[in-house]
Formats: structure tokens, sequence, C-alpha cells
């Protein structure tokens, strides 16, 4: 064990998924319900894991400031957004400094994004809807040199599915189902 993560564990799931390619495959999900204004209530779904269903029972709110609409009851989705690249980033970067042998002492994942209301209003066509850019800050300490930790940045960040998903522009598909 070291910094939290079980090494072994690690190691014999690599191991595992060298033998079955497809239980590394796993189906996230999550459902939101409309409460109020722009207030939601987000529930994860089960987890598909390879061949297996996991439970997962977490729920949050969701809302945006008062300044755009919201009550301010929660997070905005694009902080849980911004939320979602930093906590993948952050977990790549720990796991990836167990399996180096590098003990952390304190590690913060910081990102910034920017929007421009004017594209989510439709206001302006030269407005951007996605967000303009994502930028990010790790900030770490620990036993490692400064080598080996520019290879962990560089390692978390390719390896993270959130920030690849992002920097790579992942598709987007859907329905409408009506009630």
């Amino acid at each position: 064990m070291r910094n939290g993560i079980p090494v072994a564990a690690v190691s014999e799931l690599t191991e595992e998924l060298r033998q079955d390619p497809a239980q590394g495959l796993l189906r996230y999900g999550v459902g939101i319900d409309w409460q109020n204004g722009t207030r939601g209530q987000v529930q994860t779904l089960p987890l598909k894991f390879g061949h297996h269903q996991v439970s997962r029972d977490f729920s949050w709110i969701i809302d945006e400031p008062r300044q755009i609409g919201g009550g301010n009851h929660g997070p905005s989705p694009q902080e849980f957004l911004l939320a979602g690249v930093a906590a993948c980033i952050m977990v790549g970067f720990t796991v990836g400094a167990s399996i180096m042998g590098v003990q952390l002492e304190s590690l913060r994942v910081e990102l910034h994004g920017e929007l421009d209301l004017a594209g989510f209003l439709g206001i302006s066509d030269a407005a951007s809807v996605p967000l303009k850019r994502i930028e990010y800050r790790i900030i770490v300490s620990g036993d490692g040199t400064p080598e080996q930790f520019e290879t962990l940045r560089r390692e978390a960040v390719a390896h993270s599915p959130n920030a690849m998903s992002v920097a790579k522009g992942v598709p987007l598909t859907g329905e409408l189902r009506l009630a």
C-alpha cells in the first residue's frame, strides 16, 4: 500500500485485463431529475464493470448561481465537469506515483475554464458555446524527483479518460422520449 493505493491489487487488475480485455470495459451512468429553476438532483446509475454490475448509490444537487438564473444550491454543471476532469487527473497521478514508488505528501489539482454566456444564450453567433479552454495546475510535494513528477503529470493527463474525452471531443449522441 502506497499513498492509500493497493499497488498489488492494481498490478493484479492490470494482469487480468491483459488476459481478458473485456473485463476492463466500464459503463457509467447518471440520471438527473429537475427540481425547480436550474436545480436538479443527480443520482448515479449502476456501473457495468466487465461482466459485473456494481451498485452506485450517490446523489448530489446541481444548480447555477443566482446571477444566471439559478438558486445557488449547488455547484454548476461546469464546475462538476471541471471537478470530474480534475479528479480523474488526480487519480492517475496518485496511482502512477504509487506504482512508481513515489510517496506523496500533498497533491492538489486545480482547473479553470472560461465560458461565454453569449454562446449559451444564443445572442451571438461569434460566441463559443463550449468552454473556451480548460487550464490545469498540479501542485505536489513528496519524495519524487522533479523528473518523476513531470513524468507523472504527463502520464496522468494522457491516461485520464475525462481529460482526454474533453481534449479530443468525445461524440455526444442522444434521443428524446416523451413521458
